[in-house]
């Protein structure tokens, strides 16, 4: 991948080299582009690689903490307390559980309004809680940007970032093209939710636990944990 800009710079038939001579387009316009389009290639899927971890010190006998603020509203995925793995609930029914069952030792958590709620009778609160989920991938495009967080594994998102640069160049009022905007766009897209879908597919061929069997599964109702082997399964 060249410079973002100069391929940008190429599909406006136009030189990066004397762009500060352009009397069209500016180097802001094309910054403001190519970092929206980075923007929205980041937001399409919740991607591996933008998953993060961020570890809390828990308190006892406390139940809600601030979601991290670099993470994303409603993309938490997976907790620990204490090094034990806690399950995610919807919040209604984690609150009906806990209503129904005041002393439940299940461990479940859950999350409202950027607010994460574990329930602390679970285990002793008075170490760490550790969670994992969606993060922002900050930092804008700039002339001398010539990777991002896909370029290492999955480089043909880098030419859907070109595309959606494009798509918001021909959309402005400086080219007033919508047809071809959107023509870009959904082919930017298209190669994005390809690279998704190839990921996922490959994601359902690794062994779950519960297709392993004989691992644990968590009985809401009762509280704690059910054995999924059946002793006359063979």
């Amino acid at each position: 991948m060249n410079n973002f800009f100069e391929e940008l710079c190429s599909k406006l038939n136009i030189e990066w080299s004397d762009i500060q001579n352009n009397d069209l387009y500016s180097e802001t316009e094309l910054t403001r582009w190519l970092t929206l389009a980075k923007q929205q290639a980041e937001a399409r899927h919740p991607w591996q690689f933008t998953e993060g971890r961020h570890e809390i010190t828990s308190v006892a006998g406390q139940e809600k903490y601030d979601v991290p603020t670099h993470f994303k509203t409603g993309r938490l995925r997976y907790a620990t307390v204490n090094d034990k793995r806690y399950t995610k609930m919807i919040f209604e029914e984690y609150m009906r559980h806990l209503e129904d069952y005041a002393d439940s030792t299940s461990k479940i958590f859950s999350e409202r309004n950027r607010i994460m709620y574990f329930n602390y009778n679970a285990t002793d609160f008075g170490n760490s809680i550790v969670v994992y989920g969606q993060v922002e991938v900050t930092g804008s495009v700039s002339s001398a940007t010539t990777s991002t967080v896909f370029t290492a594994g999955e480089p043909e998102a880098d030419e859907a970032i070109i595309k959606l640069g494009y798509s918001y160049a021909l959309s402005s009022d400086k080219n007033k093209e919508p047809a071809r905007s959107r023509l870009e766009r959904a082919e930017a897209f298209e190669i994005l939710d390809g690279i998704w879908k190839r990921m996922q597919d490959k994601r359902h061929t690794y062994q779950t636990r519960e297709e392993g069997g004989g691992f644990d599964r968590l009985n809401i109702l009762r509280g704690g944990y059910y054995s999924d082997i059946r002793r006359d399964r063979f």
